[in-house]
């Protein structure tokens, strides 16, 4: 009996045995899962229209900080410059020049030197929203300036904020050193602004790039300061000079640099002496300078919160190439501004037999 017990249950686990191998060996193989790649999300920077991967620069979504930035020979080389998105280059007393430099899709954490804000200051910040940081100014400019929406970093009133800071490297009042970086950080609840210009993908599908005469420099003069802007094929940039000399970004030593250049002629109202005010809101001739080549062009703006818009002859809106752009908001030539154009030399053509 126990040796029948025994057999019987060899044969059980052998039948059990053979059970499980034969599902083993006929059951289908499992296929591996198909790893599917997402598809990379774009976002646009507005003031450059350079594109980057979604979520890698927090600066987009947070407020632009623009900056009212010295432009007087013991001011030079300025700080960071080359880190703008746009810069005004607008005319203030004596003919002289000064700039507002606006940051977004980068804020570094020192700029300058910052000066004090002009009348038409308050028409040109005023479509960027956000933040404008400047160092005094006349009481009724200043008023002008609170009296927008955007948001007032003065000097004076950022006292022991960490935002304004003065360089023991230059000699005061140009001197005056501000962290974007910091303010606009201590603002983030602010709106990001909206596109100012319209951007084509690239250099050579933009207006001037796809139709414009070639270039090999221009000077904008004023009436006691002239910028000239050379073009550099090997970087694809504009190269400044500033009263015949080479402009500098103190921050690396670099040359400063742009993707487009908008000449915009603009009429000059007196009415506050010898501080000159220029005419943003209306309309005017520009000449729009990328790629190498230039384009003419109608600028318009209809009120100080609305953006600047380039058309041309037939209506048609300019498009720039994304990347930096500066405005040089030039007096008219009864002001005392003009504007030359040195053009590329085109080759001759072989003649044929």
């Amino acid at each position: 009996m126990a040796s029948m017990k025994r057999a019987s249950g060899i044969l059980a686990i052998t039948a059990t045995i053979a059970l499980l191998t034969g599902c083993a060996t006929t059951s289908a193989p499992t296929p591996s899962a198909t790893k599917t790649v997402p598809a990379k999300v774009y976002e646009t920077a507005p003031l450059t229209g350079v594109k980057f991967e979604q979520g890698t620069n927090a600066n987009l979504a947070g407020p632009s900080v623009a900056c009212k930035v010295d432009n007087l020979d013991v001011a030079r080389p300025q700080l960071n410059l080359n880190r703008t998105d746009i810069v005004f280059d607008e005319m203030v007393e004596g003919g002289l020049t000064r700039f507002v430099a606006v940051f977004h899709s980068d804020k570094p954490d020192a700029i300058g030197p910052v000066r004090s804000i002009r009348p038409m200051d308050p028409d040109i910040i005023s479509m960027f929203g956000g933040i404008v940081c400047y160092s005094g100014g006349q009481l009724k400019f200043v008023k002008m300036m609170k009296a927008t929406a955007v948001f007032n970093a003065n000097e004076t009133e950022e006292q022991g904020k960490g935002t304004f800071t003065r360089a023991k490297d230059r000699e005061a009042p140009h001197n005056v050193i501000v962290n974007v970086a910091k303010l606009a950080a201590a603002h983030a609840d602010l709106a990001a602004p909206n596109a100012i210009f319209t951007f084509a993908a690239d250099a050579a599908t933009s207006s001037a790039g796809a139709t414009g005469a070639a270039v090999k420099s221009f000077r904008v003069y004023y009436p006691s300061a002239l910028a000239e802007w050379v073009w550099d094929s090997k970087s694809g940039t504009w190269l400044r000079n500033q009263d015949g000399k080479l402009d500098t970004d103190k921050a690396d030593g670099s040359t400063l640099s742009t993707i487009n250049v908008v000449v915009m002629k603009v009429k000059v109202d007196h009415q506050y002496g010898h501080v000159p005010k220029d005419l943003v809101i209306g309309t005017g001739t520009a000449t729009v300078f990328t790629g190498g080549k230039m384009v003419t062009a109608t600028w318009s703006k209809t009120s100080q919160t609305a953006p600047i818009v380039l058309t041309d002859a037939s209506g048609k809106v300019i498009t720039l190439a994304p990347g930096r752009t500066w405005v040089e908001l030039q007096p008219t030539e009864s002001e005392g501004g003009k504007l030359k154009v040195t053009l590329a030399a085109v080759p001759t053509p072989a003649p044929t037999k």
